[in-house]
Protein backbone atom coordinates (compact mmCIF):
# COMPACT_ATOMS: atom_id res chain seq x y z
CA UNK A 1 0.00 0.00 0.00
CA UNK A 2 1.08 3.56 -0.72
CA UNK A 3 0.34 6.29 1.81
CA UNK A 4 0.12 10.07 1.68
CA UNK A 5 -1.24 12.81 3.95
CA UNK A 6 -4.86 11.84 3.32
CA UNK A 7 -4.55 8.05 3.58
CA UNK A 8 -1.95 7.04 6.17
CA UNK A 9 -4.36 7.22 9.12
CA UNK A 10 -6.91 5.11 7.24
CA UNK A 11 -4.57 2.12 7.26
CA UNK A 12 -6.31 0.73 10.32
CA UNK A 13 -9.44 0.03 8.29
CA UNK A 14 -7.27 -2.23 6.15
CA UNK A 15 -5.90 -3.86 9.30
CA UNK A 16 -9.36 -4.68 10.63
CA UNK A 17 -10.53 -6.03 7.26
CA UNK A 18 -7.51 -8.27 6.80
CA UNK A 19 -7.82 -9.66 10.32
CA UNK A 20 -11.57 -10.27 10.09
CA UNK A 21 -11.15 -12.01 6.72
CA UNK A 22 -8.85 -14.49 8.49
CA UNK A 23 -11.33 -14.97 11.33
CA UNK A 24 -9.04 -13.07 13.69
CA UNK A 25 -9.71 -10.23 16.11
CA UNK A 26 -7.41 -7.33 15.30
CA UNK A 27 -5.63 -5.68 18.25
CA UNK A 28 -6.94 -8.20 20.75
CA UNK A 29 -10.72 -7.88 20.65
CA UNK A 30 -11.96 -8.04 24.20
CA UNK A 31 -9.33 -5.53 25.18
CA UNK A 32 -6.72 -5.21 27.84
CA UNK A 33 -8.28 -5.38 31.28
CA UNK A 34 -5.48 -3.12 32.46
CA UNK A 35 -6.55 -0.37 30.06
CA UNK A 36 -10.19 -0.71 31.10
CA UNK A 37 -9.29 -0.54 34.78
CA UNK A 38 -7.17 2.55 34.20
CA UNK A 39 -9.98 4.20 32.26
CA UNK A 40 -12.44 3.44 35.05
CA UNK A 41 -9.96 4.89 37.53
CA UNK A 42 -9.76 8.12 35.53
CA UNK A 43 -13.54 8.37 35.40
CA UNK A 44 -13.76 7.96 39.17
CA UNK A 45 -11.83 11.22 39.50
CA UNK A 46 -14.76 12.98 37.80
CA UNK A 47 -17.84 13.84 39.85
CA UNK A 48 -20.45 12.89 37.23
CA UNK A 49 -22.65 9.85 37.85
CA UNK A 50 -22.79 7.39 34.92
CA UNK A 51 -26.47 7.77 33.91
CA UNK A 52 -26.03 11.52 33.59
CA UNK A 53 -22.71 11.41 31.72
CA UNK A 54 -22.44 11.49 27.93
CA UNK A 55 -19.19 9.95 26.68
CA UNK A 56 -17.75 10.20 23.17
CA UNK A 57 -15.06 7.59 22.41
CA UNK A 58 -12.85 8.63 19.47
CA UNK A 59 -11.22 5.74 17.64
CA UNK A 60 -13.47 3.18 19.32
CA UNK A 61 -12.34 0.24 17.17
CA UNK A 62 -14.22 -3.01 17.72
CA UNK A 63 -16.28 -1.62 20.61
CA UNK A 64 -14.46 -3.06 23.62
CA UNK A 65 -14.36 0.24 25.51
CA UNK A 66 -17.96 0.99 24.52
CA UNK A 67 -19.31 -2.27 25.88
CA UNK A 68 -17.39 -1.69 29.09
CA UNK A 69 -18.56 1.90 29.61
CA UNK A 70 -22.15 1.22 28.62
CA UNK A 71 -22.08 -1.69 31.06
CA UNK A 72 -21.12 0.79 33.79
CA UNK A 73 -24.17 2.87 32.93
CA UNK A 74 -22.62 5.68 30.89
CA UNK A 75 -24.41 7.15 27.86
CA UNK A 76 -21.92 6.13 25.21
CA UNK A 77 -21.21 6.91 21.55
CA UNK A 78 -18.14 5.49 19.81
CA UNK A 79 -16.78 6.70 16.47
CA UNK A 80 -14.10 5.28 14.20
CA UNK A 81 -12.89 5.90 10.67
CA UNK A 82 -12.96 2.14 9.99
CA UNK A 83 -16.32 0.93 8.71
CA UNK A 84 -15.19 -2.67 9.27
CA UNK A 85 -14.50 -1.97 12.94
CA UNK A 86 -17.86 -0.21 13.41
CA UNK A 87 -19.75 -3.10 11.81
CA UNK A 88 -18.06 -5.47 14.25
CA UNK A 89 -18.67 -3.14 17.21
CA UNK A 90 -22.40 -2.96 16.40
CA UNK A 91 -22.55 -6.75 16.07
CA UNK A 92 -20.89 -7.22 19.46
CA UNK A 93 -23.17 -4.61 21.04
CA UNK A 94 -26.26 -6.37 19.68
CA UNK A 95 -25.04 -9.77 20.87
CA UNK A 96 -24.37 -8.35 24.34
CA UNK A 97 -27.72 -6.56 24.55
CA UNK A 98 -25.83 -3.31 25.10
CA UNK A 99 -27.14 0.19 24.40
CA UNK A 100 -23.70 1.43 23.30
CA UNK A 101 -23.94 3.33 20.00
CA UNK A 102 -21.35 3.30 17.22
CA UNK A 103 -20.89 5.48 14.17
CA UNK A 104 -18.42 5.80 11.27
CA UNK A 105 -16.75 9.22 11.43
CA UNK A 106 -13.44 10.89 10.66
CA UNK A 107 -12.16 12.74 13.73
CA UNK A 108 -10.34 15.20 11.45
CA UNK A 109 -13.61 16.25 9.80
CA UNK A 110 -15.69 18.50 12.08
CA UNK A 111 -18.70 18.01 9.80
CA UNK A 112 -18.82 14.29 10.56
CA UNK A 113 -18.39 14.63 14.33
CA UNK A 114 -21.26 14.93 16.82
CA UNK A 115 -22.09 18.42 18.05
CA UNK A 116 -20.81 19.71 21.36
CA UNK A 117 -22.39 18.73 24.64
CA UNK A 118 -20.42 15.65 25.66
CA UNK A 119 -19.37 15.50 29.28
CA UNK A 120 -16.33 13.35 28.53
CA UNK A 121 -14.30 12.49 25.43
CA UNK A 122 -12.18 9.32 25.66
CA UNK A 123 -9.25 8.43 23.43
CA UNK A 124 -7.62 5.05 24.03
CA UNK A 125 -4.63 5.20 21.65
CA UNK A 126 -6.18 6.99 18.68
CA UNK A 127 -4.35 10.33 18.82
CA UNK A 128 -0.90 8.78 18.37
CA UNK A 129 -1.99 7.43 14.96
CA UNK A 130 -1.90 11.02 13.69
CA UNK A 131 1.68 11.92 12.79
CA UNK A 132 1.37 15.27 10.98
CA UNK A 133 1.33 18.42 13.14
CA UNK A 134 -1.68 19.96 11.36
CA UNK A 135 -3.70 16.75 11.75
CA UNK A 136 -2.96 16.58 15.47
CA UNK A 137 -3.94 20.22 15.92
CA UNK A 138 -7.20 19.73 13.99
CA UNK A 139 -7.99 16.60 15.97
CA UNK A 140 -7.55 18.31 19.35
CA UNK A 141 -9.61 21.28 18.18
CA UNK A 142 -12.44 18.97 17.16
CA UNK A 143 -12.30 17.14 20.50
CA UNK A 144 -12.51 20.47 22.30
CA UNK A 145 -15.55 21.52 20.25
CA UNK A 146 -17.28 18.22 21.01
CA UNK A 147 -17.03 18.88 24.76
CA UNK A 148 -19.39 21.05 26.74
CA UNK A 149 -17.75 23.87 28.65
CA UNK A 150 -15.92 22.35 31.60
CA UNK A 151 -16.03 18.88 30.05
CA UNK A 152 -13.25 16.32 30.46
CA UNK A 153 -10.84 14.71 28.00
CA UNK A 154 -9.18 11.38 28.89
CA UNK A 155 -6.27 10.44 26.64
CA UNK A 156 -4.08 7.34 26.59
CA UNK A 157 -1.13 7.38 24.22
CA UNK A 158 2.37 6.19 23.47
CA UNK A 159 5.09 7.87 25.52
CA UNK A 160 8.72 8.05 24.45
CA UNK A 161 11.24 10.50 25.96
CA UNK A 162 13.25 10.40 22.70
CA UNK A 163 10.25 10.86 20.39
CA UNK A 164 10.33 13.08 17.31
CA UNK A 165 9.20 16.51 18.50
CA UNK A 166 8.54 18.05 15.11
CA UNK A 167 7.85 20.10 13.25
CA UNK A 168 6.29 17.46 11.01
CA UNK A 169 4.60 19.00 8.01
CA UNK A 170 3.75 15.87 6.02
CA UNK A 171 3.66 12.10 6.17
CA UNK A 172 6.74 11.95 3.93
CA UNK A 173 8.59 14.19 6.39
CA UNK A 174 7.52 11.98 9.31
CA UNK A 175 8.90 8.90 7.54
CA UNK A 176 12.16 10.67 6.76
CA UNK A 177 12.64 11.84 10.35
CA UNK A 178 11.65 8.62 12.09
CA UNK A 179 12.39 5.85 9.60
CA UNK A 180 8.77 4.67 9.87
CA UNK A 181 8.04 1.25 8.41
CA UNK A 182 5.51 1.73 5.60
CA UNK A 183 5.91 -1.75 4.11
CA UNK A 184 3.79 -3.39 6.79
CA UNK A 185 4.41 -6.25 9.18
CA UNK A 186 3.00 -9.79 8.90
CA UNK A 187 -0.42 -10.38 10.40
CA UNK A 188 0.04 -12.70 13.35
CA UNK A 189 -2.24 -15.44 14.65
CA UNK A 190 -1.82 -17.65 17.65
CA UNK A 191 -1.14 -21.33 17.09
CA UNK A 192 -1.13 -23.18 20.38
CA UNK A 193 1.45 -21.51 22.58
CA UNK A 194 3.14 -19.43 19.87
CA UNK A 195 2.39 -16.72 17.31
CA UNK A 196 2.77 -17.39 13.59
CA UNK A 197 2.67 -15.07 10.58
CA UNK A 198 -0.29 -15.36 8.20
CA UNK A 199 1.18 -15.92 4.74
CA UNK A 200 0.85 -12.92 2.46
CA UNK A 201 -1.15 -10.82 4.95
CA UNK A 202 0.30 -7.56 6.25
CA UNK A 203 -0.89 -4.85 8.62
CA UNK A 204 0.36 -1.30 9.12
CA UNK A 205 1.17 -0.01 12.60
CA UNK A 206 2.43 3.52 12.01
CA UNK A 207 2.16 6.04 14.82
CA UNK A 208 3.86 8.97 16.51
CA UNK A 209 4.97 8.74 20.11
CA UNK A 210 5.40 11.86 22.21
CA UNK A 211 7.50 12.88 25.19
CA UNK A 212 5.68 13.93 28.35
CA UNK A 213 6.91 17.50 27.80
CA UNK A 214 5.68 17.35 24.22
CA UNK A 215 2.25 16.11 25.31
CA UNK A 216 2.01 18.87 27.90
CA UNK A 217 2.86 21.60 25.42
CA UNK A 218 0.61 20.19 22.70
CA UNK A 219 -2.42 19.61 24.92
CA UNK A 220 -2.12 22.93 26.74
CA UNK A 221 -1.81 24.84 23.46
CA UNK A 222 -4.99 23.11 22.26
CA UNK A 223 -7.00 24.51 25.19
CA UNK A 224 -6.89 21.73 27.77
CA UNK A 225 -5.88 21.95 31.41
CA UNK A 226 -4.09 18.80 32.59
CA UNK A 227 -5.47 17.68 35.96
CA UNK A 228 -3.69 14.34 36.29
CA UNK A 229 -0.98 12.48 34.41
CA UNK A 230 0.53 9.02 34.84
CA UNK A 231 2.67 6.50 32.96
CA UNK A 232 2.14 2.75 32.70
CA UNK A 233 4.04 -0.47 32.05
CA UNK A 234 7.43 -1.38 33.42
CA UNK A 235 9.17 0.52 30.64
CA UNK A 236 6.77 3.48 31.15
CA UNK A 237 5.92 3.60 27.44
CA UNK A 238 2.22 4.45 27.86
CA UNK A 239 0.92 7.72 29.30
CA UNK A 240 -2.54 8.67 30.53
CA UNK A 241 -3.94 12.19 30.90
CA UNK A 242 -7.07 13.50 32.56
CA UNK A 243 -7.84 17.00 31.30
CA UNK A 244 -10.53 19.62 31.46
CA UNK A 245 -11.62 21.90 28.66
CA UNK A 246 -10.19 25.34 29.43
CA UNK A 247 -13.03 27.75 28.64
CA UNK A 248 -10.68 30.72 28.85
CA UNK A 249 -8.32 29.38 26.17
CA UNK A 250 -8.54 30.87 22.64
CA UNK A 251 -10.88 28.97 20.36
Amino acid sequence: MNFDDSTYFKAYDHNYRVAYAEGLAFLGEGGSQGVLRRLEGMLRKITHSPPETRILDVGCGDGTVGLFLAGLGYRYLGIDISEAAIVRARQRSSEAGSDAEFRVANALDPESLPADGFDVVVDCSCFHMLVVDAHRKDYLGNVRRALRDGGYFILFGSHDPTACQGPVGSFVEFCRKTGANTSGVPLQKRQGDRWEAVNGKSVFLMGRSQSLKGYREELTAAGFRILYRTTYRRDRRDAGFLMRKDVDAPR
